[in-house]
């Protein structure tokens, strides 16, 4: 078990000898440089995240809208600063209601960290690398946006290393904290014991759960993995139950940024006006649509008004209150309840928790709380605090949430622009997969599609970085290479890949 930090301030002044003890995912990593002893552990934590290559590229990552449509829209990086900001009220809101000392800087490390490993175009671009990864290697490796965020801090982000005895160099991408990877981890559920669709952590990052809850962990998941993969309802309170209360608030946070942020972009974009209602009023239940009635009451009143020699100016200043409205409002509706008793009442969480669909009463279900009756092994929910809790919502936010949820996907994702987009992306990132992955149609093939790769990727295949894997190791650095792109990137390697117009008069053949 690691050690927690609860107890420690915030505050730089303080030189408490624990935060010097702090466990990192490489303790051994013979490469340390000599951190400034004004920061605590998550701070540095945050700050080599901010000082980060992938933090950066997430600037160009796709949202919902394509990161050139226009220039307000939010982009992959401003979502994650205001899920940072959302995360930090949230946590400040229950320490001051509940005396705990939650760490404001390792919550903000996690928020800022959590979609650093996604791919371009949003989770079309997750769902087609895993797609491709797992038919290639017909179904030993798969990708996961939530595993990859593990995977480039530990590994991929080129800041620190180690030189072994044995002369080889091991990379330790940033080296975080193990609570900040706790913090980060949605789905703790090694791939090969997942149902390999989606929602996994990769085999070679099973390490950190062993470090985090023990062996007995890993057995427990091991005996019981047909049950955990039963049905939907079972693996969604497995992963929330073995969430970190850092993890359910930044849970929480993100949810609230989705349901309330998108739907200003989409009011901004003309996609959602007071006419949307007549499009979505029949695909919610009695409870969302008394949600959905009051938003688009209130939307209408905003675009009604006229009361001011610049209209426009005021309908945009109070479509901003609107949305602020919402987030404070569910900022401060989020609560905690402790988990003991929780594993005895299957309707708990689909009653309270806002990141659940109700949950069915079937046999497997039952079956799975009767097993942890007594607990999960490895999670101390008397004594430590980051499993002692879990998140809720109050006074109805929980079907909110949803209700804007309902109308986001129904007038923005499902726009007809917007599924167009989605389908030439699609045909881009197909294409490249293809191209990089390319290694059986004739002799000599998968050296030249090495050399297409650049020179940092290069070095890490010839180094045996990727030899773990075999005979997919060609494949499996193609999604972590096509994983890192930007929408740009892509889109413009696509066009010096295949479009004919790209190729210079003095290209060589």
């Amino acid at each position: 078990m690691i050690e927690s930090y609860y107890n420690f301030s915030d505050g730089g002044s303080e030189k408490d000898k624990a935060y010097s003890n702090a466990e990192r995912i490489f303790d051994d990593c013979s490469y340390k440089k000599n951190e400034p002893s004004l920061r605590n552990p998550f701070q540095i934590d945050r700050d080599r995240i901010i000082h980060s290559s992938s933090f950066r590229r997430l600037r160009n990552k796709t949202q919902v809208f394509g990161v050139f449509t226009l220039d307000y829209y939010r982009t992959r990086l401003t979502h994650s600063l205001e899920v940072s900001q959302i995360a930090r009220a949230i946590a400040a809101n229950i320490n001051n209601k509940h005396g705990l000392n939650i760490s404001l800087d390792l919550i903000e490390a996690i928020a800022l960290a959590h979609d650093i490993g996604h791919p371009p175009f949003g989770h079309l671009g997750e769902e087609i690398i895993n797609s491709k990864l797992s038919e290639l290697t017909e179904g030993r490796c798969g990708f996961e946006a939530n595993g990859q965020n593990i995977r480039i801090l530990n590994f991929l982000e080129k800041k620190l290393y180690d030189n072994g005895n044995d002369g080889k160099i091991r990379l330790c991408g940033l080296n975080p904290c193990l609570k900040t990877i706790d913090g980060i981890l949605k789905y703790k559920l090694p791939f090969k014991f997942s149902d390999k669709k989606k929602h996994f952590i990769y085999d070679s990052d099973e390490f950190i759960l062993r470090r985090l809850h023990g062996d007995e962990f890993i057995y427990f998941i091991k005996n019981n993995y047909n049950l955990l993969n039963s049905n939907n309802s079972v693996k969604e309170y497995f992963f929330e139950l073995t969430r970190s209360l850092e993890c359910q608030i930044l849970n929480a946070a993100d949810d609230i940024a989705y349901a309330t942020h998108d739907l200003e972009d989409g009011v901004e974009s003309k996609l959602i006006d007071i006419n949307g209602y007549n499009k979505i009023k029949f695909d919610a239940n009695e409870k969302n649509k008394k949600s959905i009635d009051i938003f688009f009451s209130n939307l209408g009143n905003i675009f009604r008004t006229n009361t001011t020699k610049m209209p426009q100016l005021e309908i945009k200043m109070k479509l901003k209150e609107f949305f602020s409205n919402y987030i404070s409002k569910f900022i401060v509706n989020i609560d905690i309840t402790e988990r003991k008793g929780i594993f005895k009442s299957a309707n708990f969480l689909s009653n309270n928790n806002i990141f659940f669909k109700s949950a069915d009463n079937n046999s497997e279900l039952l079956d799975f709380f009767s097993l942890i009756e007594n607990g999960i092994p490895g999670l101390d929910i008397e004594n430590d605090y980051a499993y002692k809790y879990s998140v809720v919502g109050k006074n109805n936010i929980n079907e909110e949430i949803k209700a804007l949820k309902i109308i986001s996907y129904k007038l923005v994702m499902e726009d007809r622009n917007i599924l167009f987009n989605r389908n030439k992306a699609r045909h881009i990132l197909i294409k490249l997969f293809d191209k990089f992955s390319s290694k059986e149609k004739y002799e000599g093939e998968e050296n030249e599609t090495l050399k297409l790769y650049p020179d940092d990727f290069q070095e890490l295949y010839n180094n045996g970085f990727y030899d773990e894997y075999n005979e997919d190791k060609l494949y499996k650095m193609c999604a972590d290479y096509i994983s890192g792109m930007t929408d740009l990137y892509a889109m413009k390697l696509y066009s010096s890949l295949f479009e004919t117009a790209n190729i210079s008069d003095l290209s060589p053949f």
